[in-house]
């Protein structure tokens, strides 16, 4: 069961009085506690001075009866003694503990066995103990008695706390009635001092209220000088503030609202402050399902996306601009959004959070997938010709060297056949035989040369680096060319396809100099290096502009260098021309060793 079935409303100044008078309870309380515990000390010690005082001079009284065992004089000096306020006993002891006289008189000639008593007679110094006696605390002095170093006996005598207590209920009452008047005063203080800080800002909180009901032609007139002066004219500033940019919000919020782009405002703390209409058709939320969430759950691998800390990152980097996420939306289904985002600032240039606005690049990606699928069918396309180009040169290749090249040679004896049957007058003839028969091995040694550029039988038989190396000589050779080659063995590298592919890129190179070039010399580096083979041919002719070479219309350019490019990618290398007019031209690929696609 509630002990208060409703809170309890307090007013400020009701508030504010109750603080202050906690405050004078509280200090009045810690005043009375502190100025009793210094009274009592004070009359502890008090005590203790007097009670001393009086046994040194009953000890210095009691020497000379002790002395001459005059039990009279004792006895009169002990009852002078007991005339003093609160002292309830007093005995003198000789050096063994025995009571010589008492004020009780039934006491004498007792020993006394108890700690305080042996510790009484064997101190050299005088001094004080409390003990307690039927329910009544005494304060126990004892002092010895001396003479010329002589230990004549003891006085023991005990003051009563009767005193120190009664002075302390006295103080305790007097602390009262000063702590009670001051309450009361202080209760009275705190009320008018809470009136005068809470009547000015219940009429702030009135004013407060009627422009939240939409009253924003309302005003203070409270003309003060500490704060809350200043807080009436900050309340009239933004109230006219607020009244000039209301129209300005209004007509802000209906852009916002009609974007098609979706926008995010979200909070320092990566929690969405406010999002607009599209976001909301988008995603399929209502608003106030997402005010308030975190942005994971719209973007769930921000952290992947943004690194690091996740979307607190961009308060760190000022803007992001077109990065791609993926917004998820109510049902679980991703969609790609081109997002960009800055950062919110007051005018002091503070973090307010960030605006993030984003766009469905849906159809984008799916043209871009069918833009990469295209790609992809037109590589193996490229593939399949080049395979298919290769095979047909092996066929003509084959039918070359075994068709016509045995044409050739049946040609070339027929007509030694027939030289040889000529008779001696037919001279010219003969030398008309010789003619044709230098005109058939001429014929039959460029048959022999397309045979081996179609399809190199020397690359089967010797590998790639003889290859490579034949092909150098035999082109610079043909076309009058200086060469220079530096090779690194490499048949073992790749596949007999790989090989084949190899070739002839370096021969549309040398192809290509040697047609288009002018080039004197060429020079060929062929090397191993980290993990992958590198070539590069460099020649010294004419140049071109590359940029120019492959801005040109398709119908009118070749597809040499398209060709090369398209047998480096199949090899899963990369192949970078460099040219400049008047200087030369060096083409560098290089062909990854640990790629499996040129080992197919």
């Amino acid at each position: 069961m509630k002990l208060f079935p409703r809170p309890i409303k307090l007013s400020l100044r009701a508030k504010i009085t109750l603080l202050i008078e906690s405050l004078v309870v509280i200090l009045v309380v810690v005043t009375g506690t502190i100025t009793t515990m210094r009274e009592k000390d004070t009359l502890e010690s008090e005590l203790r001075k007097r009670g001393l005082a009086l046994a040194a001079d009953l000890a210095k009284f009691t020497a000379r009866p002790l002395i001459s065992q005059d039990l009279t004089s004792l006895r009169r000096f002990i009852k002078h003694s007991m005339t003093q306020d609160y002292v309830r006993y007093v005995f003198v002891l000789d050096p063994d503990g025995k009571v010589v006289m008492h004020s009780d008189l039934v006491e004498v000639g007792k020993t006394y066995k108890d700690s305080v008593n042996i510790a009484a007679v064997n101190s050299e110094e005088p001094g004080c103990t409390h003990i307690s006696k039927q329910g009544e605390v005494y304060c126990d002095m004892f002092t010895p008695i001396q003479v010329s170093d002589i230990r004549l006996g003891t006085v023991r005598l005990g003051y009563s706390h009767m005193a120190i207590e009664k002075e302390i209920a006295n103080a305790r009452k007097q602390i009262f009635i000063i702590g009670l008047v001051t309450t009361i005063i202080g209760g009275v203080v705190a009320y008018i001092l809470a009136s005068l800080i809470s009547s000015p800002i219940k009429r702030i909180t009135d004013a407060t209220e009627k422009v939240a009901d939409g009253d924003l032609n309302t005003r203070l007139t409270i003309k003060r000088n500490d704060e809350i002066g200043v807080l009436a004219n900050s309340f009239n500033k933004m109230t006219e503030d607020l009244r000039r940019t209301t129209i300005s919000k209004d007509y802000f919020d209906n852009i916002i609202g009609s974007m098609n782009d979706t926008l995010v405002v979200v909070d320092p703390d990566a929690r969405i402050r406010s999002v607009n209409k599209a976001t909301c058709k988008l995603l399929g939320y209502k608003e106030d399902e997402l005010i308030g969430r975190d942005i994971s759950l719209i973007v769930p691998q921000e952290e992947t996306v943004f690194g690091g800390t996740g979307f607190k990152r961009l308060f760190g980097e000022a803007t992001i601009i077109n990065q791609e996420v993926d917004y998820v939306t109510k049902t679980g289904k991703p969609i790609p959004m081109l997002f960009s985002a800055a950062m919110l600032e007051n005018k002091a240039g503070g973090i307010q959070g960030t605006v993030g606005i984003a766009r469905d690049i849906t159809q984008r990606k799916q043209a871009e997938e069918a833009l990469r699928q295209s790609e992809r069918e037109l590589h193996f396309l490229s593939y399949q010709l080049l395979t298919a180009q290769e095979k047909e040169r092996r066929r003509l290749s084959r039918e070359l060297h075994d068709e016509l090249g045995q044409a050739l040679m049946v040609l070339k004896l027929k007509v030694r056949s027939i030289q040889r049957a000529l008779g001696t007058g037919q001279v010219s003839l003969d030398g008309e035989c010789d003619e044709v028969i230098g005109y058939i091995n001429e014929v039959t040694e460029n048959v022999r040369r397309l045979s081996r550029d179609l399809s190199p039988a020397i690359l089967e038989d010797l590998g790639l680096s003889a290859a490579i190396r034949w092909l150098v000589e035999a082109s610079t050779k043909h076309y009058n060319i200086e060469s220079s080659l530096d090779m690194a063995e490499m048949d073992d590298l790749f596949s007999y396809e790989g090989q084949i592919t190899v070739y002839r890129i370096v021969q549309e190179c040398l192809t290509n100099i040697a047609k288009h070039g002018q080039a004197t010399h060429v020079s060929i580096v062929i090397r191993k290096e980290d993990g992958r083979v590198l070539f590069r041919v460099e020649d010294d002719g004419k140049g071109f502009d590359v940029k120019e070479a492959f801005d040109q219309d398709p119908a009118k350019k070749g597809l040499g260098l398209a060709a090369m490019y398209e047998r480096t990618r199949i090899l899963g290398g990369s192949l970078d021309i460099w040219s400049q007019k008047g200087t030369g031209t060096r083409i560098t690929f290089t062909v990854p060793l640990d790629d499996r696609r040129n080992q197919e």
